[in-house]
């Protein structure tokens, strides 16, 4: 699962947008596409990066990625989530453009607290647009391919296509080419080959017959040296069994240490700071949390929450689920240091108007009623 990144909600920020088509492969975004994404949370408005006539907004290129810049945004807090619009070249629509639309929530949250990470987020997202892929039959309905024939069903002629087209028709004619010419390459250098090798073995035949005496005496005394050879490799060949079993448990023994070791490193936990938030209200769409830092900010941040109560439930990232109006106790326990875990009180409250005046209720600029 892809870790979220977490980004105050009043702080300006940049997120490089990469894209993948349907195989998972990234791919740049054709430059004669036009876009548009809108980004929002839940209650808040849009944001929108854009490129029209190759002219960009609220985005700059970066390589195959796409740098959006969030100057002044004014998104509220939530789940940031975002919708890709590519206008395709597509001659089937009668004003030749297809609009085609990707959402999707990303792992990014605008909260209240400080922002928990540093430089611009990385952000992938999905854009499987055809463009440029080759037409198969089955994109056509029959009409459609009666209308590409013409009315007597004539062939096409090279009139029909482009010069771009004509090439892509040529492409595997040119490759079965090439691969018949890298063929009879190396056939031609196989052929010179066993020629040198069949020269080469007629001159050395004279000797070999000439010497095959003289090698038949050595090789009785070969046969017996090489029984005794045969002997030392077939004990050796268990030694280098028993010597590579040795290795791969000394191998996984390391890789334990290591993992080991790694833990070990990790500063030991020695102490616990916890922030609850004020009466929580039922009904209010604001995620509200129990946040908590395992000290040194070093040391392993696992923390438990258990909720004591029915007032609300506490999810294992800390957001507080509030359920009915009471008190609830949260034990907040740092798995690392168990010792430091923490007690705090929680209250829930029901929907209740604000006042401003004992007789008086409170609104907001736009003259509605504001609720606790």
């Amino acid at each position: 699962m892809e870790q979220i990144r977490h980004i105050n909600y009043k702080s300006d920020f940049i997120l490089r947008e990469r894209f993948r088509n349907a195989s998972g492969d990234i791919v740049a975004l054709p430059p004669d596409v036009d876009f548009c994404i809108e980004y929002r949370t839940r209650h808040g408005h849009i944001f929108t990066a854009s490129r029209t006539g190759g002219i960009y907004s609220n985005c700059t290129p970066d390589g195959d990625a796409l740098l959006v810049i969030f100057k002044g945004h004014g998104l509220c807090e939530g789940d940031l989530c975002r919708e890709l619009h590519l206008k395709l070249v597509n001659d089937l629509m009668p004003d030749g453009l297809q609009s085609v639309y990707y959402p999707e929530k990303i792992s990014v949250n605008l909260w209240h607290l400080a922002t928990d990470t540093d430089g611009v987020v990385e952000c992938d997202a999905l854009a499987a647009y055809t463009r440029g892929l080759p037409f198969t039959y089955e994109d056509f309905t029959p009409e459609q391919l009666q209308k590409l024939k013409g009315e007597k069903g004539d062939p096409f002629t090279f009139k029909d296509f482009t010069a771009a087209q004509i090439e892509m028709l040529k492409q595997p004619a040119t490759e079965a080419a090439k691969r018949a010419n890298t063929a009879a390459d190396k056939a031609n250098k196989a052929s010179g080959d066993v020629l040198d090798s069949a020269l080469e073995l007629e001159r050395v035949s004279g000797k070999a017959v000439a010497d095959c005496n003289t090698a038949t005496q050595k090789a009785n005394s070969a046969t017996a040296g090489a029984k005794v050879a045969t002997q030392n490799a077939q004990t050796a060949a268990v030694n280098a069994q028993a010597e590579q079993a040795l290795t791969e448990q000394t191998r996984l023994k390391l890789e334990e240490v290591a993992d080991r070791a790694e833990l070990v490193a990790m500063p030991v936990p020695s102490g616990l700071r916890v922030e609850a938030p004020a009466p929580v209200t039922i009904g209010n769409r604001i995620p509200r949390y129990i946040e908590a830092k395992v000290l040194p900010y070093s040391a392993l941040q696992n923390i438990i929450y258990q909720a004591d109560g029915t007032a609300a439930y506490i999810e294992p990232d800390g957001r507080i689920v509030p359920r009915e109006p009471g008190t609830a106790r949260v034990h907040v326990i740092p798995t690392g240091g168990t010792k430091y875990y923490k007690t705090v009180t929680l209250t829930v409250v029901a929907p209740r108007l604000r006042l401003s005046a004992p007789d008086r209720l409170r609104l907001d600029a736009k003259g509605n009623l504001r609720l606790t």
